[in-house]
């Protein structure tokens, strides 16, 4: 558990102790503004995915931008606990739960919140009911559609409406529609990201035309993110999108969808300079999370993060950047994933305008079961 010096409201930002996680606020709600915004003239809304930053004071704000289904999206029933208990009535876990405790806690969850969750499998469904009933309580079901992932889902069409027919046959399920996550687009070009989504998503919607011909009624189709949310907003048959990365972003999200900016950054304090092309902070990979890619270096032309260890950050220096971040100097890293680097961390330290607001905690850190 981190315990973080807790310093003074209105603190400089460059004066907080280091290693340290800072939001900045006007860039997140700047983020959160214009994400939503495409939502304000469409049928579709946003089902804030939380998971991307487990901090229950920025999904407030989130839901509180409106243009929202007026619940959020987590990634465990860990996460879920943390959620409901933080004050959100609507939780749709987006992943298959199917060990008895687990559903078990879901069903505690669902006597005072609506809690929806994805299915893939029919034995999976059994048991669902099973518990609920003994629970007396309704979960509500959506039937994850495989759009070209390779993980979870059912095969679109046939496979889905007997799985969604085999929910409404159960008593204590609800069945109230269609989940799909197409994040694989991720990887093509930005140029052909709206032709990707349409083909990704094409048999999801023909799959919800599909079941209500066959009178399997269909009042939710989830599906989209960040990457695509403004292509997915207008597709007639989505109703929710389940975006979750827009608040923070990170670097490598950023060259894909320019129009946000790293609103997160890591703050660390340089504790060597050993000779003239290096210097070393004290942010290294326990604080950082580079499995994915380095964190950037912001504000040193010529200087670039190269290397990290445990504990150290190794800068690597050229031109102007060589007489500059001498020990004691404050370097500022932009992680280049979010979700690795978010998840190191307890608190999250927001400043609005270069001065400390608060201390938010990452509750949902760590609640991966």
């Amino acid at each position: 558990m981190e315990r973080p010096v807790f310093q003074p409201i209105g603190t400089l930002a460059e004066e907080l102790d280091t290693p340290a996680l800072v939001v900045d606020l006007d860039l997140m709600e700047s983020n959160i503004e214009i994400l939503h915004s495409a939502f304000r003239q469409t049928a579709a809304k946003v089902r804030p995915h939380v998971s991307a930053h487990q901090c229950p004071n920025i999904a407030h704000r989130q839901l509180a931008a409106g243009d929202t289904v007026g619940g959020i999206a987590v990634s465990s029933v860990g996460e879920a606990d943390v959620f409901a208990n933080a004050g959100f009535s609507d939780i749709l876990v987006a992943n298959q739960v199917v060990t008895r405790p687990k559903i078990r806690r879901l069903c505690a969850l669902a006597r005072d919140h609506r809690i929806t969750l994805a299915v893939d499998n029919p034995e999976n469904v059994t048991v669902l009911s099973e518990l609920a009933q003994r629970a007396g309580i309704t979960l509500h079901i959506l039937v994850e559609v495989d759009a070209g992932l390779g993980r979870c889902g059912v095969a679109p069409g046939s496979a889905a409406l007997e799985l969604a027919r085999k929910v409404q046959s159960f008593r204590g399920l609800q069945f109230d529609g269609l989940m799909a996550y197409e994040g694989s687009i991720l990887n093509v070009a930005r140029s052909e990201l709206e032709s990707e989504t349409r083909r990704r998503l094409q048999p999801v919607l023909d799959t919800r035309e599909l079941l209500e011909r066959e009178s399997v009624a269909v009042s939710v189709v989830s599906v989209g993110g960040t990457h695509n949310y403004d292509i997915v907003s207008k597709l007639s048959g989505v109703t929710e999108v389940q975006a979750g990365s827009y608040p923070l972003m990170d670097y490598n999200y950023c060259q894909f969808r320019t129009e946000f900016a790293s609103a997160a950054r890591i703050l660390s304090t340089v504790i060597g300079h050993p000779i003239e092309a290096r210097a070393v902070v004290d942010a290294g990979h326990k604080a950082t999370g580079p499995d994915l890619g380095v964190p950037v270096l912001d504000g040193f032309p010529g200087g670039t993060a190269t290397r990290f260890s445990a504990e150290h950050g190794i800068m690597e220096l050229a031109g102007a950047a060589v007489s500059q971040l001498n020990p004691q100097d404050k370097a500022w890293l932009v992680p280049f994933n979010l979700a690795l680097c978010i998840n190191q961390y307890d608190y999250i330290r927001v400043v609005r305008r270069g001065k400390l607001e608060g201390l938010w905690p990452i509750s949902a850190r760590g609640r991966f079961g």
